[in-house]
């Protein structure tokens, strides 16, 4: 009987949601007369979420023959990114990037700021898709640019939304609540209750994975609030079973229980079921927690059976869209060979003629032919010598920024911690090794020493970025280091040294200083007990020691905050103090080598 109630729950769903179909569309555009109109009224209806797969094969059509009659770059351009976003619907991510790249071409070739906007978000978003995450944030970060150049303010909060999503996705919590704020601070600048509220969701999910669970909670009754005031079900739905979640995450699982009641209710009736069945899935969870098992197991039961029925649903409706897909390719297919048909009647009748006008105009088509290949010939010479001239001035240039690039390596190396010192402190070359591999020439990671009467002070440090924007930072970063050695030995308080001094350096205390930072780990090798034991303090980067004579990894957890960035000047890190034998190996790192994307699968290791 249950089984029987939730597959009609699921009926319900598949006849509760009413996306846009081709014909609303194709009656929206027997309205209008201008091709380059009917291609922003597809390019507008293709970017809707909810548009049924059964548009695609007729919007396709009806955007090939538009196209047909095309002759200027830029309607060229238009076509191609509403072709692209059309793709959307079909979940083809190829499709989108092969007509996004032709479009931003030529929108390149225009300077056109807003197709290159469009082009290089579109892009972005499939790369996204395709889980290519490098690329993705490239092409977003350079949709940000035109959208800032335009002062289009909502597409810049878009852009960083998503750039705050692939950070998290990446575990970059830092980062990816630095651009969902920014994403935050536009929507309620733009007095947009649906970004806000979307806003104020994604940052509390951010501090909901960081284990954050107060804080999450937050931010995700703040976008419950907005969502009820504007009446949307959907998010309501959503933001009820995060908060439950949340709540469950905190073990306070009866005041869990009315938020999953409610967004479980919503999220059927609104007909979403991803919400619902993750609705089901977290209260069954939080039953278990509560020690109603029985409970918990009925309701595990029921999730299991709802989710078979969605897959049996979607098969179906998946079954229906191809017949669609059929019917509609067989109507056209049938009424392209009609006018076929009358088009070769057509052509019979007028042979004669067309053969009559042909060998008198055959004489004068060969000699204007041969004028057009020679200038032809003249103007590939001419742009062949130009060619030749911007090649040579584009590789001046790259010569110029690669030798500036590579003295500034000069000047970072020099900043490193000496091997003299290094060799002096810990028994020559065979008592340490370094493994130091700048990405970009310079580097934003960098490793440091100092000597002291109680001890020697070493540490490894990774700033925010990598290249040229990181070798900065690690200036820095080290100029800091120095200042707060020279007023305590002791780890922990070094870091709290440093994390002020970054904040100061870079007017982090202030509304318009930047939000980057660092994470270091730092150990001090005492001198009293011969090096036998070692202080040690970390800002997101662990110590490892390997004991002689085994193969296990001892982790010393760092404190889970970075120097700078979003801390206040009064973070406290956690110091250790540990005990060592001769043998022992004790390792810094940063993130830099597991954090490389590699192999034909572009993922991290």
């Amino acid at each position: 009987m249950n089984k029987l109630f939730y597959v009609a729950i699921l009926f319900l769903f598949a006849f509760d949601v009413k996306p846009q179909s081709a014909d609303s569309v194709l009656t929206e555009l027997g309205k209008v007369k201008d091709n380059v109109k009917k291609i922003q009224i597809i390019y507008k209806a293709s970017s809707k979420k909810g548009v049924k797969k059964d548009a695609f094969n007729r919007l396709s059509l009806i955007l090939d023959s538009v196209g047909n009659t095309f002759t200027k770059e830029k309607e060229k351009a238009d076509l191609l990114l509403a072709k692209g976003n059309l793709k959307k619907i079909k979940g083809d991510f190829e499709g989108v990037l092969e007509y996004d790249f032709k479009a931003l071409k030529l929108f390149d070739n225009l300077k056109d700021t807003t197709g290159q906007m469009n082009a290089h978000y579109g892009i972005g978003w499939a790369y996204y898709k395709k889980e290519n995450l490098i690329y993705a944030n490239k092409h977003f970060y350079s949709a940000i640019f035109y959208a800032q150049f335009l002062k289009n303010k909502k597409q810049c909060a878009d852009g960083h939304s998503m750039i705050g999503t692939i950070f998290k996705d990446r575990k970059k919590v830092d980062s990816a609540l630095f651009h969902q704020n920014i994403n935050l601070n536009i929507s309620i600048e733009l007095k947009n209750d649906v970004m806000t509220a979307s806003a104020y969701n994604d940052i509390g999910l951010i501090y909901k994975r960081n284990d954050q669970n107060e804080k999450a909670l937050e931010y995700l009754i703040k976008a419950l609030t907005i969502r009820q005031k504007i009446n949307d079900k959907r998010g309501i739905a959503g933001a009820n079973i995060n908060i439950g979640n949340t709540l469950k995450g905190l073990k306070r699982n009866k005041e869990a229980m009315p938020y999953y009641n409610k967004g479980i209710e919503l999220a059927r009736s609104s007909g979403n079921f991803d919400f619902y069945l993750n609705g089901l899935a977290g209260r069954a969870k939080n039953l278990n927690q509560l020690g109603e098992y029985k409970t918990a197991a009925s309701e595990l039961i029921n999730y299991i059976e709802t989710k078979d029925s969605v897959a049996s649903i979607e098969l179906n409706k998946q079954i229906a869209e191809l017949e669609i897909n059929y019917q509609t390719e067989k109507k056209d297919a049938d009424l392209k060979l009609q006018k076929e048909q009358i088009r070769a009647k057509t052509s019979e009748n007028s042979k004669q003629k067309i053969l009559i006008i042909a060998s008198a105009i055959a004489l004068i088509l060969s000699f204007i032919a041969i004028f057009f290949i020679y200038r032809s010939f003249k103007l590939n010479k001419q742009n062949a010598i130009q060619l030749s001239h911007n090649n040579a001035v584009i590789e001046e240039k790259n010569r110029e920024i690669t030798d500036s690039i590579n003295y500034a390596k000069l000047i970072q190396q020099s900043l490193l911690a000496p091997d003299e010192i290094l060799d002096k402190n810990l028994g020559g070359k065979e008592g340490y090794f370094i493994l130091y591999k700048p990405k970009a020439i310079v580097s934003g990671d960098f490793y440091w020493c100092a000597e002291t009467i109680e001890g020697f002070l070493i540490a490894s440090v990774d700033c925010t970025g990598h290249g040229v924007p990181g070798a900065f930072m690690s200036l820095i970063g080290k100029e800091n280091l120095d200042k707060a050695a020279a007023k305590t030995n002791i780890p922990e308080a070094i870091l709290s040294g440093l994390n002020k001094g970054v904040k100061r350096s870079l007017s982090q205390n202030t509304a318009n200083g930047s939000k980057d930072g660092m994470d270091a780990a730092i150990i001090k090798i005492n001198k009293k007990n011969s090096g036998t034991t070692i202080d040690y303090s970390g800002a997101n980067r662990p110590l490892w020691i390997i004991r002689k004579n085994t193969n296990t990894v001892e982790d010393i957890k760092p404190t889970k905050q970075a120097v700078g960035g979003f801390t206040t000047d009064e973070q406290i890190f956690e110091g250790h103090k540990l005990i060592l034998s001769k043998g022992d190996m004790i390792y810094l790192f940063t993130d830099g080598y597991a954090d490389q994307f590699g192999s034909s699968k572009n993922k991290k290791m």
